[in-house]
């Protein structure tokens, strides 16, 4: 831990401030005399009033003196009066930073301690420019979401001791579309899951983890089995144009997971326990179909991809089996094979993810 008494943390996400900032304050207030020695002060303001108030709170909370002696630790948490907006540019909350800021710069960290996290942050502001100049600072500045978020997930499972696999936590980042506080939920969720006996998997992640935003994926899920090249190519074209950097290794999970699914519905049409039909399988054959096998699949009562019979009946028997009807039982190990080997080609040419997704639609529609 620094030496200095004051910590500056700013992101582009409210979350990574947060969590970061919530790091630095339960070190240094793990060896304080008392709970009262230490202090958080909220700092999400709504008028100009509660932005001087929260101001001036931190001030009074670092001045006094701890009850047992000793240092203090105060957090002024969740700040958002740094940003551009019209409100924080009255003389009062100028006034108000300019005090705070003149009163933290001549702490001893041996009176008190203070960790402010922010977000929004204006980085013009003379506040955030003063601080740079005696405060610890840490501004956590994303070129995407995606790798913000991979940051945190990486802090989080060292801070934490979960292992997890190199590229797992791109992954997840990806599926959860960036969301810091999402994929940090997910992590702890799979960290139980594991329960230490090893790193959490990419495959872990495409397993388990939903994924957040569906929509595009099964936009392009849909384009894929479509039978319509182009209309899958212009899909592809719009997620990664409205999703800059974003990663295809969910996509290529999603796929997966749907056509591990119609490699079962198709094997069971063509083994005559269902019609061989591009229309719904009516529910009796469903629910018979499903009575005869689901004894075999380890955890039948567990959702998952690899049993067609944990998913709901409705959407496995109206939405997928017309798929698999119109799809030959090779084409689908085929596909199968060549989404496995997509997720080698990210491996080997990194930052390709769109050409990747654009060869592998290419290679199992034209066929």
């Amino acid at each position: 831990m620094s030496s200095k008494a004051v910590y500056f943390i700013t992101a582009d996400d409210d979350f990574i401030a947060a969590d970061r900032a919530r790091a630095i304050f339960d070190g240094l207030s793990a060896g304080v005399a008392d709970d009262m020695s230490r202090e958080i002060v909220e700092g999400s303001a709504g008028r100009a009033d509660e932005a001087i108030s929260a101001c001036s709170d931190t001030i009074a909370a670092a001045a006094t003196l701890s009850l047992f002696g000793g240092s203090k630790a105060v957090w002024l948490r969740g700040v958002n009066f740094l940003s551009d907006a019209a409100q924080w540019k009255s003389e009062g909350v100028k006034s108000a930073l300019e005090k705070l800021s003149d009163f933290l710069s001549k702490l001893e960290p041996e009176t008190a301690s203070v960790v402010i996290s922010a977000y929004p942050v204006d980085r013009r502001k003379p506040f955030y420019k003063k601080m740079q100049e005696f405060a610890e600072c840490e501004d956590f500045k994303s070129k995407d979401p995606i790798s913000g978020c991979v940051d945190v997930l990486m802090r989080k499972s060292r801070a934490e001791k979960i292992p997890i696999e190199e590229g797992a936590a791109e992954v997840l980042a990806s599926v959860v579309a960036g969301n810091p506080r999402m994929a940090v939920s997910e992590l702890e969720k799979l960290a139980a899951y594991v329960n230490g006996e090893r790193p959490i998997s990419e495959r872990d992640v495409a397993e388990l983890v939903p994924i957040f935003g569906e929509g595009d994926f099964f936009d392009i899920s849909n384009a894929f089995y479509s039978g319509d090249l182009n209309a899958a190519l212009s899909a592809l074209k719009r997620y990664f144009f409205a999703n800059k950097k974003a990663s295809a290794r969910p996509i290529i999970s999603a796929l997966q997971r749907q056509n591990s699914m119609l490699i079962q519905l198709r094997s069971m049409m063509d083994g005559g326990v269902l019609t061989k039909s591009v229309r719904p399988q009516p529910k009796a054959s469903m629910d018979g179909a499903a009575e005869r096998f689901s004894a075999f699949f380890e955890d039948a009562d567990q959702k998952s991809c690899y049993n067609v019979f944990s998913q709901n009946p409705w959407y496995a028997g109206s939405k997928l089996a017309p798929i698999a009807g119109g799809i030959s039982l090779k084409k689908l190990i085929d596909c199968q094979m060549n989404l496995a080997k997509a997720f080698q080609d990210l491996i080997s040419r990194p930052n390709s993810d769109e050409q990747v997704m654009r060869d592998l639609f290419v290679l199992c529609m034209s066929k």
